[in-house]
């Protein structure tokens, strides 16, 4: 099918970045600088506003380009419009374009999206980045991105001009080089496109109803965001001033990092980074009160509710409507990611039923007032942030997430027996939570009655629910340990040990499928072409990707995989050092009780041998690393692995659910995590039935024991 490409250069005095492009796009100030576009493989043409001069012929073929693009007709009919990260070019169109210079607008399934594609091949998104890591000859302008992002925001007025006016960077000399920066993107992108597989159906369909969902957004509740900024404002205040009165004036705000460690060495307490993780293991040290306090009122002041609200209300546009807080396909297995707010990632109430009088008494605006009823203005403030959003007048949100669904899967892809009964059970209502029953597997006691279990909370949660979570993905005490620190569970690396032995000796078929998966994922690099199964799981490698195919028939991609030596983070046993012997035990002589670990005032010194590396042949792929964000070598182990299994798959089973729920005139607003959030108006629909909905098992998921809690009021919560 023919295909227009297409990119634009523009200009705003809005921060693009800060406020995503619904706000950008819809700003009087913002403007383009110029179109560049090609058919197919034809030459790249460039539209530049007011350009009514030229050829004839091309003045005609532009012409005749929009006409086909919109209306189907002439020789580019059903013309597709592809476009890297096309959400931008999608609201430029819309905004600008069509009602300021009169080019009539697209329907939304034109859309293609070259990033997205990328994204879903787990290639790196940027246009730059992803034509170097697939090896192309056509590369990104690098000189040119730094002169792009200079004229797309106002220069400084110039001695003698106008201080109040608005001046862009617009000689001809940069207009120029802009313009072949633009025409260079077209070609950089249809390169791109021609080494990418398209989004299968399901998917491309997925993709535009995203678009929907993001042009769609989310209510604000302005109001309510600007009197928290007044409350936090006031409390941020207070505690800098009983933080100057802590430290004798040397350090008068919460934000001054810098004199925070150097008051806090002068104390003895030397730290080298303020971070919520830093603080939080310095304040589990027995610390002077003052020092502890100093620590406290960075904990409570530290900012997040602050830059949550700010990001909230700069990415809301005039109809107080937040949008473009998705990212689809963020993750290689295919999860959405939030963008800007971030509603993905905000802390849990811990007074969840609170929160309703919490939200009355911030409307207020008023921190004394808050103090006065609740306590810790910030923290009252924090608790509040998820019902910042909601419903606009008239409509209810319905939201429903599934319960425990990684959980399930791990059961159910192991198919472990015994675990995916008590799923079921407990869905029934006549079983224990499935983290009591790991608790008692690992203690060794009996649950008890459900109404009243034997096993305590603080036994449910450091035996229960920390392994449950940290140890499905093969992983150890390390990872055990970072769950249980969330959790507040303290154990010694050795009871961390033990659990995770126990955990896995109640979980063989779920040891076994990890080793499944790590041995069909190489034997299908070692045979290109050829498929090998680990259950309900399938591995094949085509050209430059190993292919994980999921249940669902969509694939996680692996680009570049080949096996590698890695150094492993344990040692092995080597060469003797120095052989078990006996010596005396100098504890004995000249003592009374003598020694119980001698006989005649000798002990058995045990042999030691020296420790040697551990290298073992891995699986090795390229990817973007979550830390330096960097293209680079990637490894792959079992756990790894089921984890991409059990993350692509609850991701393919929420995204039927949208799918389900959207078609029923439920219409979703956000995906959180495995959560979906619709708004409707009040008097449409009703909870069962968007839970019935939502519950709904894929027909290629038989057998999965599948869950949903959810919830219907006019603001969203947790």
């Amino acid at each position: 099918m023919t295909a227009l490409h297409i990119d634009f250069e523009t200009r705003s005095t809005v921060d693009l970045r800060k406020t995503g492009v619904y706000v950008y796009a819809e700003d009087a100030n913002t403007d383009v600088w110029c179109a560049a576009w090609a058919i197919d493989d034809g030459p790249v043409n460039l539209w530049v506003p007011g350009d009514d001069t030229g050829p004839i012929e091309r003045i005609r073929e532009r012409n005749d380009m929009l006409g086909a693009v919109v209306h189907g007709n002439g020789r580019w009919k059903g013309c597709e419009i592809v476009a890297h990260n096309a959400s931008f070019e999608r609201a430029i169109w819309a905004n600008i374009m069509g009602p300021r210079y009169g080019w009539p607008i697209p329907k939304p399934e034109q859309w293609r999206c070259t990033m997205a594609m990328a994204m879903a091949m787990a290639l790196p998104p940027g246009l730059g980045d992803c034509s170097k890591a697939l090896g192309l000859n056509v590369h990104k302008d690098d000189d040119g991105k730094r002169l792009m992002l200079q004229m797309a925001k106002p220069r400084r007025p110039r001695k003698g001009e106008d201080p109040d006016a608005l001046f862009w960077w617009d000689d001809e000399e940069r207009r120029q080089k802009l313009y072949a920066y633009c025409k260079q993107d077209v070609e950089v992108e249809r390169a791109i496109e021609q080494h990418l597989l398209p989004l299968r159906k399901q998917e491309l369909e997925l993709w535009h109803l995203d678009q929907t969902i993001n042009d769609r957004g989310i209510y604000v509740d302005t109001d309510l965001c600007r009197h928290a900024l007044q409350i936090v404002d006031v409390a941020t205040n207070w505690l800098n001033d009983e933080l100057a009165e802590l430290t004798d004036g040397s350090v008068t705000k919460i934000t001054a990092v810098a004199q925070l460690c150097a008051w806090l060495a002068a104390q003895g307490i030397p730290t080298e980074s303020l971070d919520k993780a830093h603080v939080t293991d310095l304040l589990g040290q027995d610390l002077p009160s003052n020092v502890r306090r100093v620590l406290e009122i960075r904990a409570e002041g530290g900012g997040a509710a602050v830059k949550k609200i700010d990001a909230l209300l700069a990415g809301t546009c005039r109809d107080s409507r937040a949008r473009g807080l998705l990212q689809f396909h963020a993750a290689s297995t295919g999860r959405w990611a939030g963008r800007r707010f971030q509603p993905q990632n905000i802390k849990r109430p811990k007074n969840k039923k609170a929160v309703p009088s919490y939200i009355e008494a911030v409307g207020t605006g008023s921190a004394d007032f808050v103090s006065l009823l609740h306590g810790d203005p910030l923290a009252v403030v924090s608790d509040c942030l998820r019902g910042m959003v909601g419903a606009s007048p008239g409509n209810a949100i319905y939201a429903a997430d599934f319960s425990n669904i990684e959980g399930r899967l791990i059961a159910w892809f192991a198919d472990e027996q015994w675990k995916l009964q008590a799923f079921r059970d407990f869905d029934a209502g006549v079983g224990h939570d499935i983290y009591h029953i790991t608790a008692g597997k690992i203690l060794g006691k009996d649950p008890g009655p459900i109404d009243a279990p034997t096993i305590t909370d603080e036994e449910r949660q450091g035996s229960g629910k920390v392994p449950e979570l940290a140890l499905g993905y093969q992983g150890g005490v390390g990872a055990f340990q970072n769950i249980a620190k969330v959790y507040g569970v303290v154990v010694s690396d050795e009871r961390a040990d033990e659990i995770k032995v126990q955990w896995r000796a109640e979980h063989p078929n779920t040891v076994q499928w990890w080793y499944d998966l790590e041995q069909a994922a190489k034997d299908a690099i070692a045979n290109p072409g050829t498929t090998y199964h680990a259950g309900r799981i399938a591995f094949r490698k085509a050209g430059s990707f190993l292919y994980m195919r999921l249940p669902s028939g969509r694939a996680i991609c692996y680009p570049y995989p080949c096996m590698k030596r890695k150094l492993m983070p344990w040692t092995t046993q080597g060469a003797l050092i120095s052989p078990e012997h006996s010596e005396p035990c100098g504890n004995c002589c000249g003592h009374d009780a003598g020694c119980d670990e001698c006989t005649m005032g000798y002990v058995t010194v045990p042999a030691v041998y020296e420790q040697l590396p551990v290298w073992k042949d891995s699986i090795c792929y390229k990817g973007v690393d979550q830390f330096t964000r960097q293209w680079t070598d990637q490894f792959a182990h079992g756990g790894l692995l089921a984890n991409n299994a059990v993350q692509g798959t609850a991701r393919d089973v929420e995204a039927e659910a949208i799918v389900r729920v959207e078609n029923a005139g439920y219409p979703v607003v956000l995906s959180v995590h495995d959560e979906v959030v619709s708004e409707t108006p009040e008097d449409f629909g009703s909870l069962d039935e968007f839970k019935q909905l939502m519950a709904t098992l894929p027909e290629w998921a038989e057998g999965l024991p599948l869950a949903v809690s959810g919830f219907c009021d006019r603001r969203y919560k947790k």
